[in-house]
């Protein structure tokens, strides 16, 4: 769970929030390795194709931040790696996924709220707004599973 608060103790805003963009790039990329595993368990090809659509925009978001990133600190080294979870079955792993997701809209909020600038504000928002739409779709697999 990423902190809704951070503590600087004598840290730069800016750096913070360098500091806070590394990890997410990490904790984006560990949700792409735990979501394939979850597509590889998906019980038929309709499920298995949307959670591949969401492999691809976590990726996005990654790739956007690590742009960002190097726009705000071309030095840095970035957070190291984040081991994403077990797979545990498809059920579970769905219910590891929305507690992510979940996490993950927390984070963006937190992190827009102190964007240095309205246009990054505007970048983490939007995915927050993807994020946001990914606990939907991932119920709607849930709420399809249990039918």
């Amino acid at each position: 769970m990423h902190p809704v608060v951070a503590s600087t103790d004598g840290v730069s805003d800016i750096q913070m929030f360098v500091k806070q963009i590394q990890e997410s790039i990490q904790d984006e990329l560990s949700d792409v390795t735990f979501y394939a595993g979850i597509a590889n368990e998906s019980p038929d090809t309709i499920s298995r194709l949307i959670i591949t659509s969401i492999i691809g925009d976590e990726y996005a978001h990654a790739r956007t931040q690590a742009a960002l990133l190097h726009q705000l600190n071309p030095q840095s080294a970035g957070a190291p790696p984040i081991t994403p979870p077990p797979n545990q079955g498809y059920e579970e792993d769905i219910m590891t996924a929305i507690a992510g997701e979940t996490s993950a809209v927390a984070r963006y909020a937190y992190l827009a709220s102190i964007a240095p600038t309205l246009a990054i504000r505007y970048l983490l928002t939007s995915i927050l707004g993807d994020e946001y739409g990914h606990i939907r779709t991932w119920f709607a697999l849930l709420q399809h599973l249990r039918a």
